[in-house]
């Protein structure tokens, strides 16, 4: 305990180590504080979403009680283009955990509205066609800024303290009144592992505080993987104390342990995933929807006649010529049922590449933080991937109901609106909260190899030195 003592007090009174916490501590607190508003930001967007949707509902609802349409083909028209534009979206309910990762839900959105249009191939609800497997997956969040900068602020308070006091001269004087050297290097990496925790566990606090939704048990998960997350560095660096040589070299030697942890593991999960799991082509993927519009433009007549075939009970009554929008829809239908699988295979892809990557993710503890952030947000690509399969599923059954009602030119009568499709999806899983054992197991074997290592020689080296 007295050397505890010591060391924060020498902690205290050490200027540059002053400077550097107050740095990293500011660094945290501003991506905190931006973080936790994007998130709050997001939960304003979805809930502003919801409350403009029910706002729709009803006044399509009063619309149909007071206004009937006078012929079968407007009755046709205001159904279609209630179906096309005016579904209630489909959330994607964020977890507790949002404010350590919210930029994800900028690539793939947490709001989808169906329609009886194809979502994956009409220019009015994306400019662009994007394969989300190759976009950059989220920015940089708090989860990203404490992976990134806290194992610098742990190596350049933590490495090269006995190498620092040797070139000093004060190491002999340092130890003179301990019982081993081993002891001060511990204690004096034990209290700089504090002091850099409880930077870290601030600017959380700030972020989670911030952000409404947040849950405790989120806030909780976190502050524990960032115990483990620490204590890893805190291992590291005490090896970094053993090598010989000068403070420099101890120093660059964590540099080049924090470049091959942070980016050159990741590196190599994401080659071996590219030849296991390999991602589809843009350009393949581009020329074949582009294939199947030409396709089902070119077959339009034939795909009218082919729907009236396979619903009979749906012909209209009178014979009529038929036009827009009845002479689309089966188009539209034929789009969806051919390009609906090859979107569905972009996010299950994305969610085995996940999957499997978070299985090594221990290997790298700045990839293992993120992951443990994505899964607390409930960003993770294995809970959206299960979410876009349960909007493809309410888009198919908003399809059935509207679908039959512009082709028979009957439209939906005031009931009808109140029986409208609704999107139910189960968003609460418990794969997220056991997955988290694994970067800690990981953490924990790692970390204990290097400290059985450390233990092994007992600093006998040094004693001469």
């Amino acid at each position: 305990m007295m050397w505890l003592i010591a060391e924060w007090r020498r902690l205290y009174r050490q200027r540059s180590a002053q400077i550097g916490l107050l740095l990293f501590g500011g660094l945290l607190c501003l991506y905190a504080v931006l973080s936790g508003a994007r998130a709050e930001d997001w939960r304003s967007k979805l809930q502003a979403l919801g409350d403009a949707d029910r706002a729709v509902v009803i006044e399509a609802h009063t619309m149909a009680s007071h206004h009937r349409p006078a012929s079968p083909e407007q009755a046709a028209g205001a159904a279609f283009h209630f179906a096309k534009s005016s579904a209630p979206h489909a959330m994607l309910a964020p977890s507790g955990g949002l404010a350590l990762g919210s930029s994800a839900l900028d690539v793939l959105p947490p709001a989808v509205r169906v329609t009886v249009e194809s979502r994956h191939t009409s220019s009015r609800h994306d400019a662009t066609l994007a394969n989300p497997l190759l976009q950059r997956y989220g920015g940089f969040d708090l989860a990203t800024a404490i992976a990134l900068l806290t194992p610098l602020a742990m190596i350049a308070l933590c490495a090269g303290i006995a190498q620092g006091a040797r070139e000093a001269g004060t190491w002999r004087l340092t130890v003179a009144h301990g019982s081993g050297q081993g002891r001060w290097i511990a204690a004096a990496i034990v209290v700089r592992a504090a002091a850099v925790w409880m930077v870290g566990a601030v600017a959380s606090s700030f972020a989670f505080v911030l952000d409404s939704g947040a849950t405790l048990g989120a806030y909780t998960a976190w502050l524990v993987f960032l115990v483990v997350f620490v204590a890893w560095w805190a291992v590291a660096c005490a090896m970094l104390n053993r090598l010989p040589g000068s403070e420099a070299t101890a120093i660059f030697a964590g540099l080049g342990l924090w470049a091959v942890t942070t980016f050159g593991v990741p590196a190599m999960l994401g080659a071996r995933l590219d030849q296991q799991i390999p991602i589809a082509s843009r350009l393949a993927t581009v020329v074949q929807i582009r294939n199947v519009q030409q396709d089902a433009e070119a077959q339009m007549p034939t795909l009218v006649e082919d729907w009236y075939r396979a619903h009979p009970a749906w012909t209209p009554t009178v014979p009529t010529s038929h036009k827009w929008p009845v002479t689309f829809l089966p188009r539209y239908i034929d789009q969806e049922a051919r390009l609906g699988p090859i979107m569905a295979a972009f996010h299950e892809t994305r969610a085995a590449r996940y999957v499997q990557a978070e299985r090594w993710a221990w290997l790298s503890p700045a990839l293992s933080a993120l992951y443990v952030a994505d899964r607390l947000a409930g960003t993770d690509a294995p809970r959206y991937a299960r979410f876009a399969a349960a909007v493809d599923a309410h888009e198919t059954a908003w399809r059935a109901f509207f679908v039959p009602r512009v082709m028979s030119y009957r439209g939906v009568s005031s009931e009808e609106y109140g029986r409208l499709p609704a999107f139910t999806w189960d968003g609460e899983s418990s794969e997220g909260a056991w997955r988290l054992i694994w970067p800690l197991l990981g953490f924990a074997a790692l970390g204990s190899l290097l400290l059985a290592g450390w233990r092994g020689n007992r600093w006998k080296g040094w004693r001469t030195r």
